[in-house]
């Protein structure tokens, strides 16, 4: 494995990210975290938005794209579902990577005909690809390449590695 950002430029970039958040969205936001990948990054987040001054509801969703390890079938499917009333509220689906894009544009239409007031979009990693469905991601921690299958900090292969404290190349 290569490590591609270690813990201290993990933690400044978060940093970053949740102060530039704090400052845009209503204090009382959903922070929704897509499971399982970006339960890590979600929580180092939710720390670092209440040192900025915010306290976002947290609920949780699961989608699922990938048929194999490393593959996206193409189809979105919804494991777990919001366990809240998301009416009205502003949503921040927060996910590990950017990789096809349609997971996170599912989420973000859901969420939307749910009637929720607004959708924003965050992601740790956005990797440098032509990505299969438009989606304009509002915050985006780091970029990787193409090509590049990541694991650590919430980002694993086939259920392994997720644990690493850096995100790294495998």
């Amino acid at each position: 494995m290569r490590t591609l950002f270690d813990e201290a430029a993990i933690a400044n970039r978060i940093d970053e990210m949740a102060r530039e958040m704090a400052n845009d969205l209503p204090k009382d936001f959903l922070l929704a975290p897509v499971l399982t990948g970006a339960f890590i990054f979600a929580a180092d987040l939710l720390r670092a938005l209440h040192k900025y001054g915010a306290d976002p509801y947290v609920d949780f969703v699961q989608l699922s794209s990938y048929a194999g390890a490393r593959s996206s079938s193409g189809v979105v499917t919804l494991l777990k579902d919001f366990s809240i009333d998301i009416e009205g509220k502003t949503v921040l689906l927060v996910d590990d990577v950017l990789d096809t894009g349609r997971s996170l544009h599912f989420g973000k239409g859901m969420v939307l005909d749910r009637g929720a007031k607004d959708a924003k979009t965050c992601v740790l990693v956005k990797k440098l690809t032509g990505h299969a469905e438009d989606l304009v991601c509002n915050y985006i921690g780091f970029e990787a390449g193409a090509d590049d299958f990541l694991v650590g900090y919430g980002m694993d292969d086939d259920g392994r590695q997720r644990g690493l404290p850096v995100i790294g190349v495998v």
